[in-house]
This record gives C-alpha cells, sequence and structure tokens, in this order.
C-alpha cells in the first residue's frame, strides 16, 4: 500500500494505470520527488512511454495542485521569470500562427502567458482549473482567467498547453474536447518533458521531470501518437528544450562529467534524432 501525505492529509493509492497507447501495466519503482513527495514510475518501452502506478488519487492530485500554486518555489512565484519564458513561447506560436489570431491557453496558471500574449495583440483567453492560481492570475499579471471553457464554438486559431500534458489522467480525451474548439486548420502546441532526453539518463532518479502529478511521460514518438489518436495530425518538434552536449572528459578529470559524457553518448546512440531535447515542444493541426 502506497500513501501519499499533502497538507497533513492522507491519500491512498489504489488506482492501477496501464500503459496510455497499449493498456498494459509494467512493474513500477518509488522515486523520491520535490516538496517530500514520492513518484512511482513503469515504463512501456514497445509504445517508448512511462507513466505512474499506482497513480495518485484524484483528491490528492487536486490538492497537491493547490499546494503547489500556494508555493513560493520559483517555477510558480517568480513573476518576472515567467513572463520571460512566456516571451519565448510566444515566439513559438508566432512562427506557425499570425499574431492577432484567437489563441486559448489551456492550464493558465497565474497567466503570465495570457498576458504577455494580450501585450502583443493576440485575442487570448486563459483556462485553469486551480482557484489559487487564478487568484494569483488576477494579482500578479491583472488577467481573468475561466475555471471553465468559455465558448463551444470551434472558433480558436491555436491553443497551447504548456506543462499541462502529462499532468493530464485522460489526455487523448481532454485533447480531443480541446480539439472541438480549434477551426479546421488550427493549431494545438504542447510543451512537456522528453522521456528519450540524455540528460534524463545522466540525471537518473534525481531527473527534474519526475514530480508527484506527472502521470505520463512522452518521448516524441508516443506523444504523436497520442495526438494522432486524439484526431490531430502534421505533427512537428518546435526548435526549443535542447541540451547543451557536455565537454568530453579528460583522463582522471571529474567523474560526474565522465558519467555526463557517458549518458550523452548512449542517448545519440538510442535516439539520435532527438535525445538532446529535455524539453520539447511539439505542435500539430487540426485537419
Amino acid at each position: 500500500m502506497s500513501i501519499d501525505v499533502i497538507g497533513g492529509v492522507s491519500y491512498e493509492r489504489t488506482e492501477l494505470s496501464g500503459c496510455l497507447l497499449c493498456g498494459k501495466i509494467h512493474p513500477s519503482r518509488t522515486i523520491p520527488v520535490k516538496f517530500g513527495m514520492t513518484a512511482m514510475i513503469a515504463e512501456c518501452p514497445e509504445c517508448r512511454i512511462a507513466y505512474q502506478t499506482p497513480r495518485p488519487a484524484l483528491e490528492a492530485s487536486l490538492a497537491y495542485m493547490e499546494m503547489r500554486w500556494r508555493s513560493h518555489d520559483d517555477y510558480v512565484a517568480n513573476s518576472s521569470q515567467q513572463r520571460a519564458r512566456a516571451q519565448k513561447q510566444l515566439a513559438l506560436v508566432n512562427g506557425i500562427v499570425a499574431r492577432g489570431s484567437r489563441l486559448l491557453d489551456f492550464g493558465a496558471g497565474t497567466g503570465a502567458f495570457v498576458r504577455v500574449a494580450c501585450e502583443s495583440g493576440w485575442e487570448t483567453v486563459g483556462v485553469e482549473r486551480s482557484q489559487v492560481a487564478v487568484e494569483r492570475a488576477r494579482q500578479e499579471n491583472g488577467v481573468e482567467l475561466h475555471s471553465e471553457l468559455p465558448t463551444s464554438e470551434a472558433t480558436l486559431d491555436v491553443i497551447t498547453l504548456w506543462d499541462v500534458i502529462e499532468h493530464l489522467r485522460d489526455p487523448i480525451r481532454v485533447v480531443e474536447s480541446l480539439r472541438a474548439h480549434l477551426r479546421p486548420g488550427g493549431w494545438m502546441i504542447f510543451e512537456t518533458g522528453n522521456w528519450e532526453s540524455w540528460n534524463r539518463l545522466a540525471a537518473a532518479d534525481a531527473w527534474a521531470l519526475y514530480l508527484f502529478d506527472h502521470q505520463y511521460y512522452f518521448s516524441p514518438d508516443s506523444l504523436e501518437k497520442v495526438l494522432d489518436l486524439a484526431g490531430l495530425t502534421n505533427f512537428k518538434l518546435l526548435p526549443a528544450g535542447q541540451c547543451p552536449s557536455p565537454s568530453p572528459p579528460q583522463l582522471g578529470g571529474d567523474l560526474n562529467l565522465t558519467k555526463h559524457w557517458l549518458a550523452y553518448q548512449r542517448g545519440l546512440m538510442l535516439w539520435p534524432h532527438h535525445s538532446a531535447i529535455d524539453i520539447m515542444v511539439a505542435a500539430a493541426r487540426n485537419p
């Protein structure tokens, strides 16, 4: 039995989940992660995807989400850092869709991307489930976020999910439902970690993307298959998230540098086309 404790409340893990693509359940291992939590990671080598099993209880995921948005961790609390990151994200969007089009940011957090997109001339709406994040968005970025999708019409030109799809318990169904709001030819853009990254091999269990509420860990291949099942086409990786290659080790040099070099070489051998990507940004189109 595995128990997660959040805010003094205990939540039991009872739900065995399987591979999102083939349904098989693989053995998992327990990894200590940030904020005193654990992740239970299983891998499906055939489908090139990893996932949590048993997965956190839904109530635990909701409690964790609110706890994270209340925290002072830089990822959620550093407004200037968030907006600088949003500027880079928007530059990727601008390379695909004409500025000023209709954009939905799904899982908008504290609204940094919504604010930056609005200031750049986009007609932007943000959706966020966490009420703590919605209030922070109002206070820190001056934007009003929705708790639900504001329209049922297929009028959007682009939908963005920055660090969101890995949190979804049923990503195929959610992406499919979002696609219904996208006009024909519109784009969806996803940012998520790359399971097939040499940096993950080098970091081992200390990989920063092992987190309590990351339900899935995608490779480019498995992400493309998931999006295809959700009805999207024209999958492509955007130029982002590259890990700088390590320097070759010197004889008698630092063992940690040697470990990184060996992980880098192994990644090149296993995944020559994308092992240097640690955080991938992918785009796919509504037919």
